[in-house]
């Protein structure tokens, strides 16, 4: 048996930011990955996404060009060409990933599914591997709803859909969510006809509802067709279409499209781990419990990232990384509770938001006030012609402490880093006001949203 200072099993953005802190300190670690290292970010998540939205947002760019006095042909979209420039991008980031663990001598890569044996050992193709601490980092796939008929039907994901040969001319997206938010936008940007079938009765559930409600209005002002209240019971594919029946109560509907993209959420890849074996303990839904230090119920075996569940962002798997080395590295204690993890969804306009939206303040005792501030009146916007969407800032109404910033407008990703340090470090909506922004910029919009009360 392969023996080693530190088992870490995924080698996706929680893994991988885990691993080489330790192993510059001289730790001898295994790195366990069954598929590609970057883990779903990389490959199929996060960046070629964005590269793809990238274009569509050129596209709608072009199309709305004579908003602002330019004439331009029609654009067409290259789907070979987008698909191409994805993969190119995503092959270059991923070939430094592996040419850091080849440069470390530290780490030794075991490329295949990893199966515990034991408490403190797995197997990796035949091979049996121990460690004084394993690290599960194992990440989260689409989890895909138990309708009638689908599987049989054959379907989309968020990681098939950007590896087709061609662009089909209509597309059914089950879902509301994130994912399905902003492949609807993209996709009918580039040409196809596409109908969002969300269960819920608005979309992104999760979110503010006047951002939901702004969303759906974009969405549809675009071409997207938006249904909700579905109830579907139903779906065949026949003749190249597949349909779906939707029995509503005013009686049954049915939708048509060349393809279907599931986009209902996602589920932890826990079941592949033979967790059972070591004593590890997960919730209903299948992710792995841990304590406040990212510890399992299993002795010396800690979990992170998506496998835990909570919010499945990156960025949040990155921090949980971040802290778990310090824990082993230096004994710093581990308070994720207290973490501000904010998030944002790269429609047009881009979605951000982080900490206390209004109901969750008052639910938790705190008497809010909310000031808002529309795009629509900041100079800088109405110059680009991004008249959509509002600033939302929650503020105790005693001290003026900001609780939760939510936002849907131009730049919404990028402009949110502001409000996530002001409140890291318990700005007030007056400390925001006495920062002088430079004129004019989009910025401007947060400081007329703090002293909008």
């Amino acid at each position: 048996m392969n023996k080693y200072d530190l088992i870490v099993i995924g080698g996706g953005t929680a893994g991988m930011n885990l691993v080489n802190p330790l192993t510059n300190r001289g730790w001898k670690a295994a790195l366990v990955e069954s598929a590609h290292l970057g883990g779903t970010c990389i490959n199929v998540g996060c960046i070629p996404s964005k590269t793809l939205i990238s274009s569509g947002r050129v596209m709608q760019t072009v199309r709305d060009a004579s908003k602002l006095g330019v004439i331009a042909e029609p654009p067409r979209a290259d789907w070979t060409a987008m698909v191409q420039r994805k993969d190119e991008l995503v092959g270059k980031i991923r070939g430094r990933k592996y040419k850091n663990v080849e440069r470390n001598e530290n780490i030794t890569l075991y490329e295949g599914r990893a199966s515990f044996s034991g408490p403190q050992s797995i197997e990796v193709n035949g091979e049996n591997l121990s460690a004084d601490k394993i690290v599960i980092a194992a990440g989260s796939r689409t989890a895909v709803p138990p309708v009638k008929g689908l599987e049989k039907s054959g379907y989309l994901t968020s990681t098939s859909i950007m590896a087709m040969e061609t662009l089909p001319t209509s597309m059914l997206v089950l879902g509301g969510g994130i994912i399905a938010l902003e492949f609807s936008q993209l996709f009918n940007r580039l040409g196809v006809e596409v109908t969002v079938l969300q269960r819920g009765e608005r979309l992104a559930p999760n979110l503010d509802p006047e951002i939901s409600a702004e969303i759906k209005i974009i969405l549809e002002q675009e071409g997207v067709k938006v249904v909700v209240d579905t109830n579907i019971s139903l779906i065949e594919r026949t003749a190249g279409q597949v349909t779906v029946t939707d029995e509503r109560t005013e009686g049954v509907v049915q939708y048509s499209a060349e393809e279907i993209l599931v986009a209902t959420g996602r589920k932890p890849n826990s079941d592949w781990l033979n967790l059972e074996k070591a004593g590890i303990a997960t919730d209903q839904r299948g992710f792995i419990t841990v304590d406040s230090s990212f510890k399992t119920s299993a002795e010396r075996v800690w979990a992170i990232g998506d496998i835990i569940g909570g919010m499945m962002f990156t960025h949040k798997a990155w921090h949980d990384s971040v802290l778990l080395s310090r824990y082993f590295s230096n004994g710093e204690e581990i308070n994720p509770a207290d973490r501000l993890i904010p998030f944002a969804i790269f429609t047009e306009p881009e979605i951000a938001g982080v900490g206390l939206d209004e109901e969750a303040a008052t639910k938790a005792g705190h008497e809010v006030k909310v000031h808002q501030y529309p795009f629509r009146f900041q100079g800088r916007a109405r110059a680009m012609e991004k008249y959509a969407g509002f600033i939302k800032m929650i503020i105790e109404k005693k001290g003026e402490k900001i609780l939760g910033v939510y936002m849907i407008g131009p730049e919404a990703g990028e402009l949110i880093h502001e409000l996530i340090a002001a409140m890291h470090f318990g700005a007030t909506a007056k400390d925001i006001q006495n920062i002088i922004h430079i004129h004019p910029t989009l910025s401007e919009a947060i400081i007329n949203t703090a002293g909008a009360g």
